[in-house]
């Protein structure tokens, strides 16, 4: 029975370093990177749509993504 538990412990580690875990991040970081890259345009065409000027927009929508890179930096600091 003991080793039962320990072979299912082995299959089911998700420890920081671990192959599971990693594998678990990344699957988690690519949902992640996607919503940002949708949200980042869809601001973008938001923007546009409502004060019709798309030159503004983009520039607008790189002072945003200017801000949560600081953001981020910041988070990754600590």
């Amino acid at each position: 029975m003991k080793k039962l538990i320990q072979m299912h412990e082995a299959r089911h580690e998700l420890k920081h370093g671990s192959a599971g875990f990693i594998r678990t991040m990344s699957g988690w970081f690519i949902i992640v990177l996607w919503l940002a890259a949708t949200w980042f345009f869809a601001s973008i065409l938001g923007d546009w749509w409502a004060f019709g000027d798309i030159g503004a927009a983009i520039e607008r929508s790189l002072l945003r993504l200017e801000l949560l890179l600081h953001i981020l930096a910041a988070l990754a600091d600590d």
